[in-house]
């Protein structure tokens, strides 16, 4: 071994095994402390020092078997989680989906209905850009004139059309009316024909789950209702409370009904964060929702509303 590499593993012992600061190593063996935390860096390049993270033991399995079993839907995936940090939570969990989702619409000819959020969002942002047959995209809902970018539902599903070079359909009108007269005659226009018939036959539907942040969301945009207080979150702006019960805070809505959804051949909810377990658990019971994709900790908590 040459002298720089035992020098490497000389600056690797004292810190690693000897718990000395780059400081403390530096004043020790006379060197600058930039010098030593290059050769730390170094030895790692070397090979000198392999870093390998034991993971405490996890059975996710064990969660995906209750959640399926308690709140009777068709899979679960859990995905494993280091630390308590949410970003990397909702990170991985976002992989998670991808992975899942990416065979799906890799077979070609799918109807994949979209719904919004930052979840929704960060999905798209992961997705690998693809070459896919046949795919269209479009999302659940008409258009509203929020300021926030993952409310933007035909610029998602323009984008994620983008990533699986797939076909964007989007929702020519408002998602909701100003009356009972303009829902019955935007009702009747050819945009909202077609895409109610492409609401009917979805293959895929991916959903993020709101809570009371939409809430106060579409509170301040369309209004507060005397039953507001009720909702605890929703799933494609149909709002429920803990129990799964579907409170309408809104008439004259231009969206894919509950039936839409229910009837696709899948529908996909992609959800974590503690703040959002108990929209999580209600969202289940609604039975809108075949698959869910979450991480351990919220799997957790989820359970605990159960």
């Amino acid at each position: 071994m040459n002298t720089e590499k035992i020098l490497m593993s000389e600056v690797a012992t004292l810190y690693y095994k000897e718990n000395l600061t780059q400081q403390e190593i530096a004043e020790t063996l006379h060197l600058s402390r930039q010098t030593v935390s290059k050769l730390l860096s170094d030895a790692i390049e070397e090979k000198i020092v392999e870093i390998i993270i034991h993971d405490p033991p996890k059975d996710c399995k064990e969660l995906e078997e209750q959640i399926c079993a308690i709140f009777g839907i068709r899979d679960c995936v859990v995905c494993s989680v280091s630390g308590r940090n949410e970003s990397v939570h909702r990170l991985m969990t976002v992989k998670a989906a991808v992975e899942y989702i990416l065979p799906i619409v890799q077979k070609g000819n799918q109807k994949i209905a979209l719904s919004w959020g930052r979840t929704i969002q960060e999905l798209i942002q992961n997705l690998p850009k693809l070459s896919t047959a046949g795919n269209t995209v479009f999302p659940l809902f008409g258009a509203t004139d929020t300021e926030h970018s993952y409310f933007s539902s035909n610029e998602l599903a323009r984008k994620m059309a983008d990533k699986l070079d797939a076909t964007p359909k989007c929702a020519w009108f408002p998602y909701l009316a100003d009356s009972d007269e303009d829902s019955v005659l935007l009702k009747q226009l050819g945009y909202y024909k077609r895409m109610q018939d492409m609401w009917n036959t979805a293959d895929l539907a991916i959903l993020g789950i709101g809570n009371t942040e939409i809430l106060d969301i579409f509170g301040k945009t369309f209004g507060y209702s005397d039953i507001h207080c009720q909702a605890i979150g929703d799933i494609a702006t149909h709002f429920f409370d803990q129990n799964g019960t579907f409170v309408n805070l809104y008439s004259n809505t231009l969206c894919a009904s509950v039936d839409n959804i229910k009837n696709a051949r899948e529908s996909v909810a992609i959800a974590c964060g503690k703040e959002k377990a108990e929209a999580i658990a209600g969202a289940l019971r609604t039975k809108m929702i075949d698959t869910l994709i979450t991480d351990e900790y919220t799997a957790r908590r989820v359970l605990e509303h159960s």
